[in-house]
């Protein structure tokens, strides 16, 4: 997945036990707020979830979760 925020994008790696734990909020949620360790190799950011929550901030409707 990729976080999104002011600063920019980072990736976020969700291990397939955590995906199945919270996919049901992962694929319905319009945002997230993901917990877990930064991760820096090479210049690249990278967060590694270990739990994810919804974050309900606002009731403004998003268009769609785009999966590439």
């Amino acid at each position: 997945m990729s976080l999104e925020d002011e600063t920019g994008i980072s990736n976020v790696v969700v291990m397939p036990d955590l995906f199945e734990r919270y996919r049901l909020l992962i694929n319905r949620e319009r945002f997230l707020l993901i917990n877990g360790k930064m991760q820096n190799m090479d210049g690249v950011l990278t967060v590694r979830a270990e739990r994810v929550q919804p974050l309900n901030v606002t009731a403004v409707k998003t268009a769609s979760h785009d999966y590439h």
